[in-house]
Order: structure tokens, then sequence, then C-alpha cells
């Protein structure tokens, strides 16, 4: 298997399963989907700011999550340069290697963020 597939494999996954899965909790969040207790103040406030504002708040919510998974992969990187404790494989092949910044995976033209999300937020 390639490296480019294996490391857009992983990216499918951490898109798939954090981003978006984030994402599609705020936005259900704002519609006051959930029932639990826990959520139903916040809900409640969010409906009390205006349409702009929510989707304000929407996109600093979203540039949160990316920024984590980006200093996330960042921090792997880092990683692998000094204590090589910690790794994520893929197929057997430890994903650091397969690319020479993987945080930059993310944002680029051909990034796993337009590659996999359902997401495009513009900023």
């Amino acid at each position: 298997m390639s490296s480019e597939v294996i490391l857009d494999k992983f990216g499918e996954f951490l898109v798939s399963n954090l981003r978006d899965s984030a994402i599609d909790f705020f936005d259900k969040l704002l519609i006051g989907y959930w029932k639990p207790s826990a959520l139903q103040k916040i809900q409640k406030d969010l409906k009390e700011f205006s349409s702009e504002q929510r989707e304000t708040i929407r996109k600093s919510f979203v540039a949160g999550i990316d920024t984590a998974i980006h200093d996330f992969l960042f921090a792997l990187e880092e990683n692998y340069e000094t204590t090589k404790d910690i790794e994520i494989s893929v197929d057997g092949t430890n994903i650091v290697t397969l690319s020479e910044g993987l945080h930059s995976e993310l944002l680029n033209d051909e990034g796993w963020f337009l590659k996999f999300s359902r997401y495009i937020i513009e900023f």
C-alpha cells in the first residue's frame, strides 16, 4: 500500500470520527436536538443568540476543533523526533514516517479537510 493511501486512510478516519463528529454534535446543540438534562441549559442559551451570532459561535467552535487536530498531529511529530514513546500506526506503519509534516496534510488544496469532511467552513 502506498504512503498516500495509508495517510489518506488515517486522514479520513480522523476527519470523520473527530472533526465531523464534533461539528455534528455542535449543530445538534444549535437546534436543541439533545435530550440529556446536562445539555438543556447550553441549548437554551444558544437559542438566545441571533442567527449571525450562532454562526460566529459555530465558526469559532470549528476553528477550535481544527486547531486541536492540527496541534495533535504536530505533537505526534514532535514526539517521534524526541521520545518516540507514542505512535499511531495504520496497517503496521507509523503515520509520522510517511509525511514531511503530518499537520500539513490537513489544510492544503488536497488536504484531508477538503477531501474527507462533510463541512467546508470559511472563516
